[in-house]
This record gives structure tokens, C-alpha cells and sequence, in this order.
């Protein structure tokens, strides 16, 4: 007995070594032979070959010419190959069902938390994530909500193990909720509230900024610390902000005194009023809600679809997202409105792709069909900013296929076969 206990750390050492992980290391080059590459970058190429090796893309040509024996060669004539989705500022992984509390976790309490993390938060047995992945989102970057301050997100696979399998980068920001100063005259109390939090913001970024000034400070403090890669300029502050105003006052009181910051503004629906500015301080920004009503009355109807063009046009850095969990699949067809109102295609899917991988800091391993990246892939028989003709066939992750069947299309399955329904 003894001698089968000291043998048991082996055994499951055995077993676990038997079961391979969601994202495998790939086994075989694979050719993509054929199809309209939609490199990310504003570049098409069409009738060309892809060749992923070591899970890098190795090749892309319009010339076919096997020299590697052992590939394996994937017809995909007639079909449209793009890079991997990247869905920004949502809770895919941190929420699962809305009514039901234990399922929910992307809130802490307290106003400054820098120090809370999503990355071990997030969950891969989520339901919700093989239904962003059946449409192409490889990528999520869960985020924190709650509080000025809310705390750290980090990028993930949409498939994996676990978390840490899961990882892509690891604690990629910080997320401030700004105060709203949109409050008029005739809400004085909602002013005085917003202009307290203003100065309580204010303070802490003064006594954080100090203590990160010292190598050993005398006494550790867990939320300071967290903020110390934000003032190195190593890490994003993503500032949630919706008004002018707002994104004016952020501008005046982080990255004025603290130019090392790098700022992105989430939301910014009031963008287009200042975009000389945030063109002038190069602040990327991340809209949230293209499918919306205007913000006013006086705005045009259609104002919502145009900003992201407007916001381009006028040369700044723009990424296409929606908040939320279950929202947040369809973010591909939010940029398809955008070019149903004036945006260029390849801009827009660079919006949903390159784009947010630069505001990432990570463009040199993601977001685009480019020799030396990632070779995570997504192939689509149509277009898949289109609704209507977007439909998924296969996804490969660092060169590795990977199953992209959920829970929707199992239950489509059960009841066609209950019912002998016909394809």
C-alpha cells in the first residue's frame, strides 16, 4: 500500500499528460491555399496561399510552391480568411448569467481597487465564450467594472483550460471611471458629488505617484503599488468617460501632470467634439456602442454609426467594441455598420482587429496577417462584417484547429433531430 501511495503523484502526472490542453502547441504546417486574405492592416490578397508553421505564420503569397513535404494543404478557395477577432472592455468570463449573483464576478467593493485583478477571475468554462468564438472572437480583454478606480483586465483566448492557459497578456491596464461632469446648473447635487470624486481622484493619483517615486517605500500599500507600471507608462489607464467635458478634464488632470501615462479613453461618445485635441495628444480611442440611440436630441440619428469614420478621419486611433458579456459576440457586425455609413471595409475590420492590438501593445504579435505573428485564424465563407452572409467555417489558434461548436448549435442539433427536421 505504501508503495502505490508513493507512486500515485506519478499516475496523475501520467494522466494529466494525457489529456492535451485547448491550445496545443501545432503538430503539422498547414498551406491555406487559394482564398482572399484580409490581412487587418487595409490590405486584401486574393487567390493567395497562407503558411502557418510552429504556430507563426511562416508564408503569404500569391504564389503557391510546396517545398515543405509533411504540410498539410487546406483548400479554402471562395472563402475570406481574416486574423483572429479582438473584443475590448467587456465581462465575457467574468458573468454568466445577469440574475444570478454567484455567476457574477467583475465587482468589488470600494472606489479604488487598482489592485484587483480579472485574470484569475476569468472562466473558461463560461457558456458564453464558444458563442464568441462560433463568430470569430479569438480574443477578450475582461475587465473589472465597480468604483473610480476598478481595477486590472487582461486579454484571453477564448478557449482554454483554464485562465492561465488561457492568458494572452496578463494585466494590460487599469480602469478609471471618470466622474460625470456632464451635470448642469439645475442639478447642483449631482454637480457637488461629481466634483468630490474629481478631487478624490486627484489625491489619490498625487499620494500613488509619490509612493511609486520611491524604490522601497517604507510602508507597502497593495493599491499604490498596483498603479506603479500605470505612471511607468508600462500598462494602459483606460479612462471610461462619455462627455467632452470629461475627456477634457482627464486630460487636464492625469496627462498633463503625468505625461508618462498613456491614456485611452473608453467610450467617448462625445469624441467627436474634440477631436482636434485627442489628435493633438494622440489618445486612442475605444467606442463602445455603435448600435445606439444619439446621446441628444439635437445630434443626427445616425451620429452613433459615423463616429468611428469621423473619429479615423481625423487621424485618430480608433478600436470597435461592445460592453457586456453576451453583447459583446456581435461586435463584427457594430463594424459592418460602419461601413454600411461610410467607412472604408479594411479599416473597419482593422478597427476589430490591428487596432485594438496596438492600443494593446501587442501589434507585433497579433491583430494582422503578417509574416512572424500569431497564426491564429479565422475563416469565414462570407463576409463577416456581413450578417447576413458571415458564416464561420473553421478557426485555428497558433496554427491548431480548434472546435468552434456551442452550446446553441448542439441545442439546434437536439430538437432538428427530435422533430426530423431537415437541414
Amino acid at each position: 500500500m505504501k508503495t502505490k501511495l508513493n507512486n500515485l503523484p506519478y499516475l496523475c502526472l501520467f494522466i494529466l499528460a494525457s489529456f492535451p490542453l485547448f491550445i496545443a502547441a501545432q503538430e503539422q504546417p498547414t498551406y491555406l491555399v487559394g482564398g482572399t486574405f484580409h490581412i487587418g492592416n487595409g490590405e486584401v490578397v486574393s487567390d493567395a496561399h497562407l503558411l502557418m508553421m510552429d504556430g507563426k505564420i511562416l508564408e503569404l503569397s500569391t504564389r503557391f510552391d510546396n517545398q515543405i513535404k509533411n504540410a498539410k494543404i487546406v483548400d479554402v478557395k471562395g472563402k475570406h480568411i481574416y486574423p483572429g477577432i479582438i473584443a475590448l472592455n467587456n465581462i465575457m468570463g467574468l458573468n454568466e448569467i445577469d440574475a444570478v449573483r454567484a455567476t457574477r464576478d467583475y465587482y468589488e467593493v470600494g472606489a479604488f481597487n487598482p489592485n484587483v485583478r480579472s485574470a484569475i477571475a476569468y472562466n473558461t468554462d463560461s457558456k458564453i465564450l464558444p458563442t464568441a468564438l462560433f463568430n470569430g472572437i479569438v480574443y477578450t480583454q475582461a475587465v473589472p467594472q465597480g468604483g473610480q478606480i476598478s481595477g486590472s483586465s487582461s486579454l484571453f483566448y477564448t478557449k482554454g483550460w483554464n485562465w492561465e492557459d488561457a492568458m494572452v497578456l496578463e494585466d494590460d491596464g487599469v480602469h478609471l471611471n471618470y466622474p460625470d461632469l456632464s451635470a448642469s446648473n439645475d442639478a447642483p447635487d449631482l454637480a457637488n458629488n461629481a466634483q468630490k470624486q474629481v478631487d478624490a481622484l486627484v489625491l489619490f493619483l498625487q499620494e500613488a505617484n509619490q509612493f511609486c517615486a520611491l524604490a522601497k517605500p517604507p510602508v507597502f500599500n497593495l493599491r499604490f503599488e498596483a498603479m506603479r507600471k500605470v505612471f511607468a507608462g508600462k500598462t494602459n489607464l483606460y479612462v471610461h468617460v462619455g462627455s467632452a467635458k470629461g475627456m477634457l478634464s482627464a486630460l487636464a488632470l492625469i496627462k498633463d501632470k503625468y505625461p508618462t501615462i498613456k491614456l485611452v479613453f473608453v467610450g467617448a461618445e462625445e469624441a467627436y467634439q474634440i477631436t482636434s485635441t485627442l489628435s493633438l495628444y494622440r489618445i486612442p480611442v475605444v467606442l463602445t456602442a455603435i448600435h445606439r440611440l444619439p446621446m441628444y436630441s439635437h445630434e443626427a440619428y445616425d451620429l452613433p454609426y459615423q463616429l468611428a469614420s469621423i473619429l479615423l478621419d481625423s487621424g485618430i486611433q480608433v478600436a470597435i467594441a461592445q460592453a457586456g458579456s453576451w453583447e459583446s459576440r456581435n461586435i463584427m457586425f457594430h463594424a459592418g455598420t460602419a461601413v454600411a455609413y461610410g467607412m472604408d471595409k479594411e479599416k473597419a475590420l482593422s478597427c476589430i482587429t490591428l487596432q485594438p492590438a496596438k492600443i494593446l501593445g501587442i501589434a507585433n504579435r497579433i491583430g494582422s496577417l503578417e509574416i512572424g505573428k500569431e497564426a491564429t485564424i479565422v475563416i469565414s465563407e462570407g463576409d463577416i462584417l456581413d450578417m447576413k452572409s458571415s458564416k464561420i467555417s473553421t478557426v485555428y489558434i497558433k496554427g491548431e484547429q480548434v472546435e468552434i461548436n456551442d452550446v446553441q448549435q448542439a441545442l439546434n442539433k437536439k430538437y432538428r433531430q427530435k422533430f426530423k427536421l431537415k437541414e
